[in-house]
């Protein structure tokens, strides 16, 4: 890993009453993102009271140059960090991220979001200021009146039946999103959760990410959700295969229902 010089304008003098929050970007082969959007997130700092801002890319060994850039902005940048995980998949790429932050960048706050420029970078601050006001787990939402999605009706679609399936099969009435990965998650909600709790970490398909939040809301974490916008992908390639997904949330869903799932 390439030595970060301090280049940035985060201080040890400046006070962070929040304490750290690292927003864990999970990559695989996104050289055309990475370096906007690590730059789009830095720049929100000046929009964030109380926290310093950390990056961390979780890379998943990608081949195409995302790891040099990203290891570029290590070096021009002493909040910006790498790790390579040496394994394809969201769920890897953020529960590795995620024991990273915490235990190397000795992370507070966890904010899960996606490297394909889809989320908002502005959006982050909302996130934290929700978390500042005291809940544990804050979940950016497609569904509320004052969200934006702005995904082709196909993907609007599968979230939409995702979302309903999960949510009917679970119980999970006060909570509109489930499926996608923009949240900001406070420390003591993550440590609740052992990785047995989750076993499709490993697993290539988007399912780690619905069923991480199921079991820290089944855990007790308060939760609050805040308006998003969704923006379809510009640059690179979507990872996502829809039939897996699709299926693993059906089967997730019915043997959670029929408590086989622990």
């Amino acid at each position: 890993m390439a030595t970060p010089t301090n280049t940035n304008q985060t201080s040890s003098k400046i006070d962070y009453p929040h304490g750290r929050a690292v927003i864990v970007l999970p990559s695989y082969d996104e050289r055309e993102n990475i370096e906007p959007l690590i730059r789009a997130l830095l720049a929100e700092q000046a929009n964030i009271e109380g926290f310093e801002l950390h990056i961390l890319v979780s890379d998943g060994h990608s081949k195409d140059g995302t790891q040099e850039i990203a290891l570029g902005l290590t070096e021009e940048f002493s909040n910006v960090h790498f790790i390579d995980v040496n394994q394809r998949g969201i769920g890897a790429g953020l529960y590795k991220g995620f024991q990273y932050a915490l235990n190397e960048l000795k992370a507070d706050v966890l904010v899960e979001m996606d490297s394909d420029f889809q989320h908002n970078p502005a959006d982050v601050p909302v996130l934290l200021a929700k978390v500042a006001e005291g809940y544990e787990v804050v979940v950016g939402s497609r569904f509320l009146s004052e969200s934006q999605n702005n995904m082709p009706p196909f993907r609007r679609l599968l979230s939409h039946g995702a979302n309903g399936v999960l949510r009917m099969a679970l119980g999970l009435r006060h909570i509109t999103e489930i499926t996608t990965s923009f949240r900001a998650i406070k420390k003591q909600a993550f440590l609740r959760i052992k990785e047995s709790d989750v076993p499709w970490w490993e697993e290539r398909s988007f399912i780690a990410v619905p069923v991480f939040l199921v079991r820290m809301l089944e855990a007790g974490a308060s939760s609050a959700e805040v308006p998003m916008t969704m923006h379809p992908r510009v640059m690179g390639y979507s990872k996502m295969v829809y039939w897996r997904y699709i299926r693993d949330v059906l089967w997730f869903a019915f043997r959670d229902r029929m408590g086989w799932t622990r």
